[in-house]
């Protein structure tokens, strides 16, 4: 952990406690990539590269030579600096039970939202393709109408049992979309009901993302390679703490 830079931060172990378990909370509440697709034990900071199993032709070195080189996913490291308060770090060693953390908290939702967005939607810049773009399976749109939400979710979960996508299933769904659920109802039963009886899985809140995803927890579809996982540190240069995470 010493690129982590902890113990030249003046933060006493208290207060790195209380920072830590901050941003726990945090990332717990908001994370729901991680709860639908299948997570790596950490392989640490020297972890660069995930093959795809995929080659493509390049140029030969002399004639009579063929060449292949192995596609591969570099390993994308997120930060997010965030500065507190040096009173509010003092207080903590000296028993308050009240600091203020919600720099920490601020900065574990950007980087949940970061990770999310990447898994469900993807992240062009690091070449990363997102499960709405990596499915062959068809795309089924989500109606304007909450008492609607059931038949195209039963769509979806259709198209996915003809593909050979065993169950059980979860339904991820956006903020707002999670919101419509919890509180419509059609003709008087609860639309959170109806859905919950086509699965076998449950109801995910994914704050991060729009609309709703049907997915599959049988496991071996999908999957997230992690070198370093979420840690608190500090940048001595810049006097800030930060959040960082390799995916």
């Amino acid at each position: 952990m010493n690129n982590l830079h902890r113990h030249l931060a003046p933060v006493s172990s208290a207060a790195w406690t209380e920072i830590e378990e901050e941003a726990t909370r945090t990332l717990r509440r908001h994370l729901a990539g991680r709860r639908v697709v299948d997570v790596s034990e950490p392989k640490g900071t020297a972890f660069a590269a995930v093959g795809t199993g995929r080659d493509r032709r390049i140029d030969a070195p002399n004639d009579g030579v063929q060449a292949v080189m192995r596609d591969v996913l570099p390993v994308v490291e997120l930060r997010v600096p965030f500065t507190l308060s040096r009173a509010e770090i003092d207080a903590v060693e000296r028993g308050a039970l009240d600091a203020d953390w919600q720099p920490v908290k601020d900065a574990a939702k950007k980087i949940a939202f970061a990770e999310d967005r990447a898994i469900f939607t993807g992240y062009a810049a690091a070449g990363m393709a997102g499960i709405a773009q990596a499915t062959s399976n068809a795309h089924v749109k989500l109606p304007a109408a909450v008492k609607d939400y059931p038949h195209a979710i039963a769509d979806a979960l259709s198209e996915l049992r003809l593909a050979g996508v065993n169950g059980p299933y979860a339904i991820v769904l956006g903020a707002r979309a999670y919101e419509a659920v919890s509180g419509g109802d059609d003709e008087g039963y609860p639309v959170r009901k109806h859905i919950e009886s086509l699965i076998e899985g449950k109801l995910i809140w994914a704050p991060a993302i729009e609309g709703a995803f049907v997915i599959s927890l049988r496991g071996g579809d999908l999957q997230l390679d992690i070198g370093q996982d979420f840690f608190c540190g500090y940048r001595p240069l810049c006097k800030s703490f930060l959040t960082h995470i390799d995916v």
